[in-house]
C-alpha cells in the first residue's frame, strides 16, 4: 500500500529556543507513490499507456506541490480552474516512479525523519508521530512497511532507539523503554497486547477479545489509558513479537478500496526513562573503584506516540452496502477524524478558543499532543489519482503546520539523599525488626479504624520514603551491573583482540622458524654434497 499513496510527513521545528521551553510550527512533508494494480489496470482499459499522477512536484523546487484536475482538463474553454493547484511545505519526496533520480524509497524516507524523532526522545521532549489519509492510502504501510523487504518508520526507529540505549550505558546513564499498544475501535480503547487473537469469518475480518480501558485524565500529564499492560523492551526480537502480536489483534475487514482495511485506530506508546549516574564531590563513591556508576543525578521521563490512524472513507467507493458492522466502523471513523479536524482548524486559528478534545476518544487521548507539551509529527496519505481527496487533505496539511506546541524537556534533578536515616533509625534495631513493629502498629490502628467505621489513614511517610529509596537502589544495582557486564564486555573484547594478535604473532614465528631450519637443513645437505665431491676428487689423485 505504501507504493500507492502519497504521504505527507508533519514534523515539528523549532521556532524560537529558551532552555526550559520551545515553540514549534508543524512541518509538512509531501511524498508521492506509484498507483496501485487495480489503477494500472483501470489506466490501462481507458487507453492510457503511460500512467500519469495528477500531483507533480518539480525538482528545482524540492517545496512546491502541484495539483491538476483531470476535469478541469477535458473543457474546451480554458478556464482558471485548469491551472494546476500550488502547494507550498517544507519538504517534498517523490515515490511515484522508481526510475527517477529523486525516487524515494522507506529507507531513504527514514532517514530524513528518523534522526529528528531520535534526537527529541532522547532530548527528554514527548514526541507524537500520526499517519492520515482516506481508507486504502498505505498509511500503516509507512509506519509498519514490509519485514521482509522494507520496514516502516516503526521498526527502523525501535531499531535505533535500542542501539542508542546500549550506548548510553558507556555515559552512566540508566535506559528502561517500555511499550504499549491500543486501538480506538468503535469509540472505545482496546489493549491489542491481552487476549486471545480469533480469525475472521472468512470475509477477511479479523476480530479478538482485547481487554477494554478506560480514559482517564491526570491533573499533569493529561489524558491516559488506565489499566493498560505495559512491556519492558530489552531487545529488537522481543518488540517485533510484541509488534507481531498487536498487529494481528488490530480489527481490519476487507473493501472495494482495500483487501485489509484497518477499522480502527492503534496508537503505539513508548516511554523512555533515563536516569543519568555520576560521582559527586565528597561522596562516598570517591573512595570506590574507578568502574563505579556514582549515585543518580538527574531523571528524564519522555514518550512517543506512534499512530496509525483508519482511513477515512465514502460508502460509494467501499461499496459496502447491507454490511451494517462495517458502515457503522466507517461512521465512527469519519466522526472521530472530523473531531480531529476541528480541533486541527481551532488550533491552526484560534488557539484560546475552547477546542472539542472531548467530542471524540481519539481527539482526547492526542490532545496533549495537538497542542501540549509534545513534538508532533504527522503524516498524510492521499491517492494520486482521486483529486477530491488529495485535495482535501493537501487543504488539511496547510492547516496543520499552522499550530503551534510548547514543548520542553522533562528533566528532574534528584536528591542525594533521599530519606533521613536518622529519623528512622531511632533504636539500634535493625531496619527489617523496625519496619516489622511499624506494621504491626498499623495492622492494630486498622483494626481499630475498621470496628469504629473510621475512614482509613495512609501509611506513615517513612515507610514511603524508605520504599522509594529501596526501589532506587534496586534500579541502580540493575544498571550497575549491566554497566560492569557491558565495561567487561569491551575488556573481554580487547583481551580477544590481543589473543589473536599472540596467536598471529606465535603462527608467524613457527612459520619462519619452519623456513630457517628447512633452510639450515637443506645448506648442510649441499656442504655434505660438496665436502663428497671434493673427496672423491682427491682420492683419484692420491690413485694416480
Amino acid at each position: 500500500f505504501f507504493l500507492n499513496t502519497i504521504t505527507l510527513v508533519v514534523t515539528t521545528t523549532s521556532q524560537s529556543t529558551s532552555i526550559k521551553s520551545m515553540s514549534n510550527n508543524i512541518k509538512v512533508s509531501v511524498r508521492v507513490r506509484p498507483l496501485l494494480p487495480r489503477e494500472l489496470k483501470a489506466k490501462k482499459a481507458e487507453g492510457e499507456a503511460t500512467p500519469v499522477s495528477l500531483v507533480s512536484m518539480p525538482p528545482s523546487d524540492p517545496h512546491k506541490v502541484l495539483l491538476t484536475n483531470p476535469k478541469a482538463q477535458s473543457k474546451n474553454n480554458i478556464s482558471i480552474d485548469n491551472k494546476p493547484k500550488s502547494f507550498l511545505f517544507d519538504e517534498c519526496i517523490w515515490s511515484f516512479n522508481s526510475k527517477d533520480l529523486n525516487y524515494t524509497d522507506n529507507h531513504k524516507y527514514y532517514e530524513k525523519t528518523g534522526p529528528q524523532l531520535l534526537s527529541h526522545f532522547f532530548e527528554g521532549y514527548n514526541v507524537c508521530l500520526l499517519a492520515y489519509g482516506q481508507t486504502g492510502s498505505g498509511k500503516t504501510y509507512t509506519m509498519m512497511g514490509d519485514k521482509n523487504e522494507l520496514p516502516g518508520i516503526i521498526p527502523l526507529l525501535i531499531k535505533d532507539i535500542l542501539k542508542q540505549m546500549e550506548i548510553s550505558v558507556n555515559e552512566k546513564i540508566n535506559c528502561e523503554l517500555k511499550f504499549l499498544y491500543i486501538e480506538i475501535y468503535n469509540e472505545q480503547v482496546k489493549d491489542l497486547l491481552t487476549g486471545d487473537t480469533k480469525n475472521g469469518n472468512g470475509n477477511g475480518n479479523s476480530t479478538h477479545a482485547s481487554q477494554k480501558c478506560k480514559v482517564r485524565e491526570h491533573p499533569v500529564t493529561g489524558p491516559y489509558v488506565e489499566n493498560v499492560k505495559e512491556y519492558n523492551i530489552e531487545n529488537y526480537t522481543q518488540f517485533l513479537k510484541l509488534l507481531a502480536k498487536g498487529n494481528s489483534s488490530r480489527s481490519t475487514a476487507s473493501t472495494s478500496m482495500n483487501d485489509k482495511s484497518s477499522r480502527s485506530h492503534a496508537i503505539i506508546t513508548l516511554t523512555l526513562k533515563q536516569t543519568k549516574f555520576e560521582k559527586f564531590s565528597g561522596s562516598s563513591s570517591d573512595s570506590d573503584e574507578t568502574n563505579s556508576i556514582g549515585d543518580a543525578s538527574e531523571e528524564m521521563v519522555s514518550n512517543i506516540k506512534l499512530v496509525d490512524l483508519a482511513g477515512s472513507e465514502r460508502l460509494q467507493k467501499t461499496k459496502l452496502y447491507g454490511q451494517q458492522e462495517r458502515i457503522k466502523e466507517g461512521t465512527l471513523i469519519n466522526k472521530s477524524l472530523a473531531v480531529l479536524g476541528r480541533c486541527i482548524n481551532l488550533l491552526s486559528s484560534n488557539p484560546s478558543s475552547l477546542i472539542p478534545y472531548r467530542e471524540s476518544i481519539l481527539t482526547y487521548l492526542l490532545k496533549e499532543n495537538l497542542g501540549g507539551n509534545c513534538k508532533t509529527c504527522m503524516i498524510f496519505c492521499v491517492s494520486p489519482v482521486d483529486y477530491e481527496e488529495t485535495h482535501q487533505t493537501l487543504n488539511y496539511a496547510n492547516e496543520v503546520k499552522k499550530i503551534k506546541t510548547l514543548a520542553k524537556a522533562n528533566k528532574t534533578k534528584l536528591s542525594n539523599v533521599p530519606i533521613d536515616w536518622q529519623q528512622l533509625q531511632l533504636t539500634d534495631k535493625t531496619v527489617i525488626q523496625s519496619l516489622k513493629n511499624e506494621i504491626d502498629v498499623l495492622t492494630n490502628k486498622l483494626n481499630q479504624m475498621q470496628q469504629l467505621n473510621e475512614p482509613r489513614s495512609h501509611p506513615p511517610q517513612s515507610i514511603n520514603n524508605i520504599i522509594e529509596y529501596l526501589d532506587k537502589e534496586t534500579n541502580k544495582v540493575k544498571f550497575e551491573n549491566k554497566y560492569l557486564k557491558q565495561m567487561m564486555n569491551t575488556k573481554n573484547n580487547h583481551i580477544k583482540e590481543l589473543n589473536n594478535h599472540i596467536d598471529f604473532i606465535s603462527n608467524e614465528y613457527q612459520l619462519l622458524y619452519n623456513d630457517y631450519e628447512e633452510l639450515k637443513h637443506s645448506s648442510l645437505l649441499n656442504r655434505k654434497q660438496e665436502l663428497l665431491k671434493e673427496c672423491e676428487s682427491n682420492k683419484g689423485h692420491m690413485d694416480m
